[in-house]
C-alpha cells in the first residue's frame, strides 16, 4: 500500500494507470476467449475464460488497495471523491468482461450462424478499442495535470474522450445487429438467450468505457 501511496504523492492519475493496465490485459484476454468460441476451440476457450475471472480478481484487489491508499491526506490537483469515482467506473469494464467469459462457460458454442458469430468476433474487437482508449485517456489525464492544464494536452484529451464515445456508438449500432440477426435466426429459444447475453456484456464494456471517459470530462471541467 505504501506503494501506491508514493505514487499518489507525485500524482493521482499514476496508479489508476497500473490499474487501467489490467484492465486492458482481462479485455484482449476475452477477446481471445471469444476467437476460441468462435472457432468452437471450448477447451482454449474455457482456459482464457477463467483467466478473464483471475485478471478481473486482480484489478479488483488493485482498487481495493488504492481506495485505502487515497487518503484525505493527500494533496491532489483534484478532488478526492472524483478519482474514486473513476476508479469505479474503470474497474466496471473489467466486470463487464468477466462477465461476458462467464456466459461464454455456460455451455458449448453450439451451431452458431457465422453472421451472428461474425458480429459478437466485430463486438470483441471493438470493446478492445474501447478498452485502449481509456487506458489513453488516463495517460493523458497525467500529462494534462503535468503540463499545468495546458490547452495542447487538454485538446488532447477531449479528443479521446470522442474517440470513446465514437467506439461506444458503433459497439450499439452492432449490438442492434445482432438482436435482430439472432431473432430472426433459426435456433432455439435457450441458445437466442445465450447469444443476447454475450452480445449484452460486450456491450457493458464500452458503456463502462464511455462512464470513465465521462468521469474525466468533469474531472476537467472542475
Amino acid at each position: 500500500m505504501q506503494v501506491w501511496t508514493k505514487l499518489f504523492a507525485k500524482s493521482p492519475f499514476k496508479p489508476l494507470i497500473k490499474h487501467a493496465e489490467v484492465v486492458v490485459e482481462t479485455v484482449e484476454t476475452l477477446e481471445k476467449a471469444l476467437e476460441a468460441w468462435a472457432k468452437g476451440d471450448y477447451e482454449k476457450m474455457k482456459e482464457l475464460a477463467v483467466e478473464v475471472d483471475r485478471l478481473e480478481d486482480v484489478a479488483d484487489r488493485i482498487k481495493m488497495e488504492l481506495r485505502e491508499s487515497i487518503t484525505a491526506k493527500l494533496l491532489m490537483p483534484v478532488q478526492r471523491s472524483d478519482v474514486l469515482e473513476y476508479l469505479h467506473m474503470q474497474d466496471k469494464i473489467a466486470d463487464a468482461a468477466e462477465d461476458t467469459a462467464k456466459w461464454l462457460l455456460v455451455r458449448d458454442r453450439g451451431n452458431v450462424p457465422e453472421d451472428i458469430k461474425d458480429i459478437i468476433l466485430k463486438m470483441g474487437k471493438e470493446s478492445i478499442r474501447a478498452a485502449k482508449l481509456v487506458y489513453e485517456a488516463i495517460k493523458q489525464m497525467d500529462m494534462v495535470v503535468e503540463s499545468g492544464f495546458s490547452e495542447n494536452e487538454i485538446k488532447k484529451e477531449y479528443d479521446l474522450i470522442r474517440q470513446i464515445e465514437e467506439v461506444e456508438n458503433k459497439i450499439d449500432g452492432l449490438d442492434t445487429k445482432l438482436m435482430r440477426l439472432v431473432l430472426n435466426a433459426n435456433i432455439s429459444w435457450t441458445e437466442g438467450i445465450y447469444l443476447l447475453n454475450i452480445g449484452r456484456t460486450i456491450s457493458n464494456i464500452s458503456d463502462k468505457a464511455k462512464d470513465a471517459a465521462e468521469r474525466i470530462r468533469i474531472m476537467m471541467s472542475k
